[in-house]
C-alpha cells in the first residue's frame, strides 16, 4: 500500500526538529536501517518509527525529502543545530 507524502510527513513530524535524528536517517541505507539506527541511539520506539517514516519519504519522494530536511540538515552541517536537551543557565546568560 502506497501512502501519500502528506500522510508520511505527519507520521514523521515529531522528529523534524531533531537534527541528530534526521542526520541518522540521512546516513541510513533504508527505512528499516533508519529505524534500527535510531532505536539503538535513543531506545525510543516512537522516535524510531518516525525515523522509518522519514526514511520512506527519502526513498519514495526524494524531492519532498530534500525540501523537508533542508534546513535541519544545513544547521547540522554548519554546526548551528541546538541540542534538544536542557540548556546550561550559565551559557544562556553569557
Amino acid at each position: 500500500m502506497s501512502r501519500s507524502v502528506e500522510e508520511l510527513q505527519i507520521r514523521c513530524g515529531s522528529i523534524l526538529d531533531q537534527p541528530d535524528i534526521v542526520l541518522l536517517v540521512d546516513k541510513s541505507s533504508s527505512p528499516t536501517a533508519a529505524f534500527d539506527m535510531v532505536l539503538a541511539a535513543t531506545g525510543d520506539d516512537k522516535t524510531a518509527k518516525a525515523a522509518r517514516w522519514l526514511g520512506i519519504i527519502r526513498r519514495d519522494y526524494p524531492s519532498n525529502y530534500n525540501k523537508l530536511v533542508k534546513n535541519t540538515l544545513s544547521h547540522t552541517t554548519y554546526g548551528t543545530a541546538m541540542n534538544g536537551g536542557k540548556k546550561d543557565e550559565e551559557a544562556i546568560r553569557d
